[in-house]
C-alpha cells in the first residue's frame, strides 16, 4: 500500500480508498476516467495498422503498374521486331522478283534479237538479190535458184518455217512470264518505288521489242532503224534496273519461317 495525497484537501491518504476520510472526495470516479481512457491507445494502434495497410496496397498497386508498363512496351518491341523482321522477308522477296523479271526479258529479248536479225537479213538479200547459205532457203526457189519477185514472199516463206513458229512460241511464252513477274510487283515494299517504275519501264520495251520481231511492218529501212531504236531502249532499262536494285537483306535461317 503506498501514501498519496488527496487533490482535494491535500491529506496524506491510502491509494486503495474510494474516498478520501477527511474530506470526502472520491476516487473511484478517477479509476474510471482512467479506465475509460485507456481504450483511446488501441484505437490509436488500429490507425497505424490502418496505415501500414494503406502503404502495402499503395507499393502493389505501383509494382502492378510497373508491370503493366514493362509488358506493354515488351509486346510493342516485339511487335516492332515481327514487323522489321516481315519487311525484310517482302524486300528480299521482292528483289528476287525483279531478278525474274529481268532474266525473263533478257531471254525473250535474246531470242527476238536473233529473229528480228534473220529477218532484216532475209529482207534485204531477197530485195538485193544476194545469196547467203542462211537465207536461200527462204529468198531463191529451191529448184531453179532464182530470187523470189517479192520479198514479202521470202518473209511468208521465213515466218511459215517450222523453227521460226517454234522461236515465235518462245518469245510468246516469255512475253506471258513477263507480265506473270511485272504483275507481282505491283506493290513495292518502301526504298523499291523506284526500282518499280524502271521495271514498268523496261517490261514495256521489250514488249514492244519482241512484238516488232515477231510482226515486222513497214520498209527495210524503216524497221532495221526500229529494231536498232527498241533494242537500245529495252537494254538501256535493263541496265539501268540492275544498277538501281539493292543489296537484300542478311536474314538468319532461324528467322525465314516465322
Amino acid at each position: 500500500m503506498a501514501l498519496i495525497n488527496c487533490p482535494e484537501c491535500d491529506k496524506e491518504i491510502s491509494d486503495k480508498v474510494k474516498a478520501c476520510p477527511y474530506c470526502g472526495f472520491p476516487f473511484i470516479n478517477e479509476v474510471e476516467n482512467l479506465q475509460e481512457q485507456s481504450p483511446q491507445q488501441v484505437e490509436l494502434t488500429g490507425v497505424n495498422l490502418k496505415k501500414q495497410l494503406n502503404w502495402k496496397w499503395i507499393i502493389i498497386g505501383l509494382a502492378i503498374v510497373i508491370i503493366g508498363v514493362i509488358i506493354v512496351f515488351s509486346s510493342q518491341y516485339l511487335k516492332q521486331q515481327k514487323a522489321q523482321r516481315d519487311y525484310e522477308l517482302s524486300f528480299n522477296t521482292y528483289i528476287d522478283d525483279l531478278f525474274l523479271l529481268r532474266l525473263t526479258t533478257i531471254g525473250g529479248g535474246a531470242e527476238a534479237e536473233e529473229l528480228s536479225n534473220l529477218t532484216a537479213k532475209v529482207w534485204a538479200n531477197s530485195i538485193y538479190e544476194k545469196a547467203d547459205p542462211e537465207t536461200d532457203m527462204y529468198t531463191r526457189v529451191s529448184i531453179t535458184g532464182r530470187f523470189n519477185d517479192d520479198f514479202n514472199t521470202s518473209l511468208n516463206r521465213l515466218f511459215s518455217d517450222t523453227s521460226i513458229i517454234s522461236k515465235i512460241s518462245d518469245i510468246k511464252e516469255y512475253q506471258v512470264t513477263a507480265k506473270d513477274a511485272i504483275e507481282k510487283l505491283q506493290n513495292p515494299p518502301t526504298g523499291l518505288e523506284t526500282c518499280y517504275d524502271t521495271a514498268t519501264n523496261m517490261y514495256a520495251a521489250f514488249l514492244s521489242f519482241t512484238n516488232s520481231a515477231i510482226n515486222p511492218t513497214g520498209s527495210l529501212q524503216s524497221y532495221n532503224q526500229d529494231r536498232r531504236t527498241k533494242t537500245d531502249t529495252f537494254l538501256d532499262l535493263y541496265n539501268k534496273l540492275e544498277a538501281q536494285i539493292p543489296e537484300k537483306f542478311v536474314i538468319e535461317e532461324k528467322d525465314r519461317g516465322k
